[in-house]
């Protein structure tokens, strides 16, 4: 089973009993006193959603690693290509 199966069907397990609930295929006194939360449970799991996404790009951005190897070697790569330009006539 893939990972997009498997989201499909926890999609699938949601979608079903809440549509059953808010097209009141599903009538039980506790459906009905819970429709307006019900009704309002997609834009509430967009805000989550917004905010965790937000929240992991944050706190990674926040983490990131510093490379000083890498740095130094960036450094030089555009020593010697300043060297090759100046070489080829280049003015900066």
């Amino acid at each position: 089973m893939t990972n997009l199966e498997r989201w499909l069907i926890y999609l699938m397990l949601f979608i079903v009993p809440y549509f059953g609930a808010l097209f009141a295929a599903i009538k039980t006194l506790r459906v009905e006193k819970w429709l307006l939360p019900l009704q309002l449970l997609p834009y509430i799991l967009i805000i989550m959603f917004g905010l965790y996404a937000a929240g992991t790009v944050l706190y990674r951005t926040f983490t990131l690693n510093d490379c000083p190897e890498a740095a130094k070697e960036l450094q030089e790569q555009i020593r010697e290509a300043r060297k090759d330009l100046i070489a080829k006539g280049f003015k900066f």
